[in-house]
């Protein structure tokens, strides 16, 4: 595999286990989530895809990642109607790019295996098909799309530095959105 997803996988593998332990994802995994719990992680997962998705994509070409509007709609179906809230999260180059789409395009294989659990947790039995957590294969697509573009091209060490710095950064603001608790309004 190419020097930079070793430099990401390698660098960033404590942020993502940490992370992967501390969220509401863990109660669809033993299907002990709530509705309420449930739309929460819905949306602080909208609140970080749509801030990084628009970055990725003003710096890679082609990219066309769907995957907070999939959440948006997903939370339209539970009746959620304010998404006005954002997270501050940028990237400045390409190299940056590619780190950030890193974490969100690797992110599909978990929210595929996540997908599988939701029709097992009787607290969400009544909700509409979900478009984000499906447990749909096509959902990894994107992710092998990225890995041939890795492969595609060579990177500077100062590109490797700079992609594996933003993944870090992007775990971060998984992170900070995991953090979000609704208001009185939602």
């Amino acid at each position: 595999m190419t020097k930079i997803l070793d430099s990401l996988r390698e660098e960033t593998s404590v942020l993502h286990k940490e992370l992967e332990k501390d969220n509401l994802a863990n109660k669809i995994m033993v299907h002990s989530i709530k509705l309420e719990e449930y739309k929460l992680l819905l949306f602080q997962n909208f609140i970080a895809y749509k801030s990084a998705e628009s970055e990725i994509a003003k710096f890679l070409s082609g990219y066309n990642s769907d995957k907070y509007v999939r959440l948006e709609n997903d939370l339209r179906g539970l009746g959620f109607t304010d998404f006005s809230y954002d997270l501050n999260f940028s990237c400045a180059n390409e190299a940056e790019a590619i780190g950030a789409a890193y974490v969100i395009e690797g992110s599909a294989m978990g929210g595929m295996l996540i997908g599988k659990e939701v029709s097992n947790c009787n607290s969400l039995n009544a909700i509409p098909e979900q478009e984000f957590f499906n447990g749909n294969k096509s959902n990894v697509k994107a992710w092998n799309n990225y890995l041939k573009f890795l492969r595609s091209r060579d990177f500077t060490n100062h590109e490797i530095d700079l992609a594996t710095a933003k993944a870090k950064e992007t775990f971060l603001l998984f992170k900070d959105a995991f953090k979000v608790q609704f208001s009185n309004s939602y």
